[in-house]
């Protein structure tokens, strides 16, 4: 099965680094404040943030990073991930960051989750070293990669269960 490529915006951030190591992971985010500011704070160099997409609630996608696998953006701060015997610490050059509008308290729409979904199931689809393997847990909060643990709390009441069928079906896996 293969998942198609989403629609999306381009809109560069000058936020960016030298890529060398492979993508092995998506974190998700939520902004805290409306997609306007975001979009132009995640684009502005004077931020010093970036994430390599943004979703709308509508469900419309922005593309910040120009090249994926070239370059990694400014997204989980200080971070660290562990994977089976693996700890990566700076979890950012080796992620996809996905901001989400949202500011908690607002409800989840469900364009924006089909959107995120049809989104982590094509970059899951497109890895061509297989290192975004379902079984390993490759889609993880900011919450759980943060560090120390407890420095984030997003993305705030994430539908996971129904986002997670989302991609699973996207990916014809049960």
């Amino acid at each position: 099965m293969s998942v198609s490529m989403p629609q999306w915006v381009d809109r560069a951030t000058p936020n960016l680094s030298k890529r060398v190591k492979d993508i092995r992971l998506i974190v998700l985010h939520h902004t805290g404040g409306r997609l306007p500011g975001c979009l132009n704070w995640l684009t502005s160099k004077k931020s010093r943030v970036s994430a390599d997409f943004i979703v709308s609630q509508t469900g419309l996608i922005y593309k910040l990073n120009p090249q994926l696998n070239l370059y990694y953006t400014w997204h989980a701060g200080v971070s660290l991930w562990k994977r089976l015997l693996e700890v990566v610490r700076g979890v950012n050059k080796i992620s996809i960051g996905i901001e989400e509008e949202h500011v908690p308290g607002d409800a989840w729409p469900a364009a924006q989750v089909a959107a995120t979904a049809h989104l982590c199931a094509w970059l899951i689809d497109r890895d061509p070293r297989d290192q975004l393997d379902l079984a390993q847990h490759p889609i993880q909060s900011h919450r759980a990669v943060a560090y120390p643990p407890g420095r984030k709390t997003d993305p705030e009441n994430f539908p996971w269960a129904n986002f997670s069928r989302q991609v699973r079906a996207l990916l014809g896996v049960k």
